[in-house]
């Protein structure tokens, strides 16, 4: 009788480096919200002005006749050709404001919340420190804005008052590590990018994460399978793991105050520790907190307290991360969020295509700009943490409608997968990207049950 030689497969390592500088700059380590939110505002436009004139320059220095820079919005003269630098405000009126609220302390009915606040009578504006300028022409028309991006446009004002744009252009790309593209002998590492478990939610499916536990594990499909298994060398939770479920509401009228056992639920947390222990136990895993997760709800998420994983903790391949969140993983910088950023910017634009609006995103060298205007963030003082200061190879957005990817390229040569992740528990679906080529593809573990 013949026996079968059992095969050793090893999971592959990658030097894995947190980009300490740019990962920090997401830490909040005092909180002080006596802060206006207008430093925010000014401390984006004083750092990215420069950045933003010198492709001015670039774009518009050659022209003839050669428009002049104008460097405040309130000294345009009419009819004369220049071009200016400044923060885009959107006048929408069905953009929340703080009148709302104040109808909630008055008990009179507010708005409803909308899908999106778009409608034939928002304007758009460019502002600095002296005033703003409303914009027209069909270069802003004809494109999508959202309030926070510092651009550049050139044109001229018109017996209106308004500003006339006739081109556009937005900061200079910043750096990008080059990536050694050449074959080897060796297989390809990839990185695993899940977001949406959703456990506790009515959309959660056991059976499916379990399949994707025991296929990160290599404890399914034949040889070829646990092989490609191998190569994945790190995990990223973006987001959503855990949901409150449906029917542990709290009752307002009868609050107690510590713990009150009728008002919690413990199991999707001990789900997700177990599901977490399990594939820590073979791969590296770093999870990022959603808005559904027990984390701060201000931007940038603070890590998830190791407190509550008290099985997984225990492996050094466990990291608790931010949101949005910075890392390298062989010389391969990684940028992801869990939703947030592109669900806020998505309630601006007509736009339908959430792939298109991640990719603005990197043409605006900002991943955030509507924080704080609709997008709740912490009102630092003296730095942006949003702005793009490195281009990533694997830009990642959790908890989308679908899976979508894009290879986009940029002016200089810069490339970068964009990747749209959908809900695992709505889908089934994960990415894997590959980090030599970037290659992406989605893997479903769909059962198809209710």
């Amino acid at each position: 009788m013949e026996t079968t030689t059992p095969v050793s497969i090893e999971r592959r390592k990658a030097a894995h480096d947190s980009l300490g500088s740019l990962q920090e700059n997401f830490l909040v380590r005092s909180r002080d919200y006596k802060l206006q939110y207008a430093h925010l505002y000014f401390m984006r436009l004083m750092l990215m002005r420069p950045k933003v004139l010198k492709q001015a320059e670039l774009k518009w220095g050659s022209l003839e006749p050669r428009p002049k820079h104008v460097e405040k919005v309130l000294d345009v003269q009419q009819g004369e050709i220049s071009y200016l630098v400044g923060t885009v405000y959107m006048d929408m009126k069905l953009k929340p404001n703080i009148l709302n609220d104040i109808t909630k302390d008055h008990w009179i009915a507010a708005q409803p919340e909308r899908p999106k606040y778009t409608d034939d009578d928002d304007f758009i504006y460019l502002e600095d420190e002296s005033g703003r300028v409303k914009l027209t022409g069909s270069k802003v028309t004809g494109d999508f804005f959202v309030t926070g991006i510092v651009m550049g446009v050139l044109g001229s004002e018109d017996e209106n008052g308004d500003f006339k744009v006739v081109d556009l252009c937005f900061t200079e790309a910043p750096p990008q590590e080059q990536l050694d593209m050449m074959e080897t002998d060796e297989a390809d590492k990839y990185v695993a990018l899940v977001s949406g478990l959703e456990i506790g939610s009515t959309l959660f499916k056991p059976l499916e994460l379990d399949l994707l536990a025991e296929y990160l594990t290599g404890e399914i499909g034949g040889i070829k399978e646990q092989t490609d298994c191998a190569n994945i060398v790190r995990v990223i939770l973006a987001g959503n793991s855990i949901v409150t479920p449906e029917n542990v509401e709290e009752d307002t009228k009868s609050k107690k105050y510590g713990y009150d056992r009728t008002t919690f639920d413990i199991q999707p947390t001990t789900t997700l520790d177990r599901f977490l222990q399990e594939i820590c136990s073979s791969v590296s895993v770093d999870i990022m907190p959603g808005d559904s997760d027990p984390s701060s709800v201000t931007m940038p998420q603070q890590p998830i307290h190791s407190a509550l994983f008290r099985s997984a903790r225990e492996y050094s391949t466990f990291q608790t991360a931010t949101n949005p969140y910075w890392t390298n993983l062989d010389h391969v910088t990684l940028l992801g969020t869990s939703g947030q950023t592109i669900d806020d910017i998505y309630k601006y634009v007509r736009s339908e295509d959430r792939l298109a609006i991640a990719k603005k995103t990197l043409k605006w060298g900002h991943m955030a700009p509507t924080a704080p205007d609709t997008l709740w963030c912490y009102p630092f003082k003296d730095k942006d943490p949003f702005i793009m200061k490195q281009h990533p190879h694997i830009y990642y957005i959790g908890n989308q409608d679908k899976f979508a990817t894009e290879l986009v390229t940029g002016t200089d040569g810069q490339r970068t997968r964009v990747v749209m992740l959908p809900s695992f528990a709505s889908t089934g679906t994960i990415a894997l990207v590959n980090l030599r080529t970037l290659d992406c593809h989605s893997l479903s573990f769909s059962t198809g049950s209710s």
